[in-house]
């Protein structure tokens, strides 16, 4: 039987349609958006996100690892920013090599890495090319992350670094522009050796750690202020140095300059130190321990520091771990009566006190006595500053009250860091909390402690007509001042300070052809169960016209009138004939 044509037509059209569809394959993905979700990633720091697109059989390459890697290439090459972006259209494979094999698939990916450093004036900018790889096409594609990606198109690197050069360190001059210290670090001198020596300073090198925080450029072993003004003037003595940015080889050689900075030289100086004053206080001071201060009670200028704890820069450039003591800026004591001239002061401008108010001078009142425990009976309050009576000052500290005391304390420098670039300690008078602390707090005990500078400039603040001007040790510093006491109760103090050298406890400081006002203190400390003394005096001169202030500590020296008072006018016959 013949079977119609039409009939065989019907059953391959259905036999066809029986037969099972292949599965469409999935579309490959893009080597585009993996390559810029990379470098998006590397350009905002995204660790974690790098990490996970880097290929997952690169041993090694965790966010932490990739931090560390960062974090050392910031440090060596000083990077203070990367910017990270792809430079051209990214060749995908194509659709016959996803037809013809299984995988893996490849791509290379043009980028271009920006980074800017301080080592280098302009951005420096490195090109090249991201391997990508795709292991099936189901997978993802990942990156092939190599070390070298930080260097691109550089052959034989190994990574980058820097290079520099610190310019002429400027010379520190005193008032008159005679040099104190000069020449390069590595060189520095010191013409006037150990005079002034510990307030100049030295240069010594930079530890790791030291290198690492500091805020200029720097590397360990750089020679760099290391004390005094030498410390806090470097940024300005050092300038900026001249820098390189290069790529390296494993073995540290350089192959390649990528970017440059410029030296900036350091800067001289000019300090209100005067060589001629120093020299006659170094001399005056001799060989007592502790520290004193001459000042220009007019613009706060720091004249002189003397200080015991003495310091010949020559002989420690570049010495590591020295760290010079200046006990005329740094050491704390406590004043005792020496600090009676600002309660005095407080007491007149508060008419607390006249000087003519008497008041009873018992050797104890309340818990407080009297040096070696004298009575002095009924006694005008300009006696008891002449002789430094405890009892009476106790009494006069009790109607002041503790809020009016600190007042004045803090008006006068207390409890304030001194504001010049060098470095001084802050004298401290905490708010008194209670009876005993208000009474020995007026009398510079307690828990009351301050630096030769500090007092130097409670007697500069009378001498100045009760203007304290803020302590100065650069020339060309702002002379910044504020008024404490009126010009009556500075006039007041200077003829009351004028009977403690006349006739009072501060007669060994009497000078010819000059009057001082003054005022002693013995400040009483304990050292392993025994009492010493600290020895003071403050004082200016002349006091109709005052060219100079000085204050004097002579540390467990003894009492104040017998050893300070004439340190301190040995101090001022010596000085001033320079001024």
């Amino acid at each position: 039987m013949k079977i119609p044509t039409a009939f065989l037509c019907l059953c391959a059209l259905l036999a066809g349609a029986c037969t099972p569809l292949e599965p469409e394959k999935p579309a490959p993905p893009k080597a585009a958006d993996a390559a810029l979700a990379f470098v998006e990633a590397w350009s905002a720091e995204d660790l974690d996100a790098m990490s996970d697109l880097i290929v997952s059989e690169s041993p090694g390459w965790s966010a932490f690892r990739l931090e560390r890697l960062f974090e050392g290439l910031e440090e060596r090459a000083q990077i203070t920013d990367v910017e990270v972006a792809l430079t051209a259209a990214v060749e995908e494979p194509s659709a016959e090599e996803f037809e013809s094999s299984e995988g893996p698939y490849t791509a290379d990916v043009p980028f271009e890495l920006v980074y800017g450093s301080d080592a280098a004036a302009r951005p420096v900018v490195l090109d090249g090319e991201l391997e990508l790889t795709l292991e099936s096409v189901e997978g993802e594609w990942e990156v092939l992350f190599d070390r070298s990606f930080l260097w691109p198109g550089i052959e034989r690197a190994s990574g980058l670094e820097v290079t520099h050069r610190w310019p002429r360190r400027g010379s520190i001059l005193d008032r008159e522009g005679r040099v104190l210290a000069q020449g390069r670090t590595e060189s520095r001198s010191y013409p006037q050796g150990s005079l002034a020596g510990v307030t100049v300073g030295h240069v010594a090198p930079l530890s790791r750690k030291e290198a690492e925080a500091a805020t200029f450029a720097a590397a360990r072993g750089d020679l760099v202020g290391a004390s005094g003004l030498e410390l806090a003037l470097q940024d300005r003595l050092a300038g900026t140095p001249a820098s390189k940015l290069i790529a390296v080889n494993r073995r540290g050689r350089e192959l390649e300059v990528l970017g440059r900075r410029k030296a900036v030289a350091g800067r001289d100086v000019k300090t209100t130190l005067d060589l001629d004053v120093q020299r006659a206080a170094d001399g005056a001071y001799g060989g007592t321990t502790g520290g004193a201060i001459v000042m220009d009670p007019t613009n706060g200028d720091l004249l002189a520091v003397v200080s015991s704890s003495g310091l010949d820069p020559n002989n420690y450039v570049g010495v590591a771990d020295v760290a010079p003591f200046n006990r005329a800026l740094s050491g704390r004591y406590p004043p005792g009566s020496s600090l009676k001239v600002m309660t005095a002061a407080a007491a007149l401008e508060e008419k607390v006190v006249k000087e003519s108010t008497t008041l009873p001078g018992p050797a104890e009142y309340r818990g407080v006595r009297n040096f070696e425990s004298g009575a002095f009976g009924t006694i005008d309050f300009a006696s008891a500053l002449k002789f430094s009576v405890n009892t009476v000052f106790a009494q006069v500290a009790m109607d002041l009250g503790a809020r009016r005391l600190k007042r004045y304390a803090d008006a006068f420098g207390f409890n304030t860091p001194p504001q010049m670039p060098l470095d001084a300690a802050t004298s401290s008078f905490p708010l008194p909390v209670d009876e005993g602390d208000i009474m020995w707090g007026s009398i510079g005990q307690a828990q009351v402690l301050a630096s030769p500078l500090e007092m130097a400039t409670i007697a500069a603040t009378i001498a100045n007509r009760g203007k304290r001007m803020e302590p100065r040790i650069l020339v060309r510093d702002d002379k910044t001042g504020e008024r404490v006491v009126t010009r009556k109760t500075a006039a007041t103090m200077t003829r009351l300070m004028e009977t403690v050298v006349q006739g009072g406890t501060g007669t060994g400081a009497a000078i010819s052809g000059a009057q001082v006002a003054g005022k002693t203190g013995t400040a009483e400390v304990d050292v392993a169960g025994e009492r010493r003394n600290h020895a003071w005096f403050i004082a200016f001169a002349p006091s109709g016209g005052p060219r100079v202030a000085v204050s004097v500590v002579s540390e467990y020296g003894g009492v104040g009138g017998q050893v300070a008072a004439p340190l301190a006018g040995r101090i001022l016959s010596a000085v001033l004939p320079h001024l």
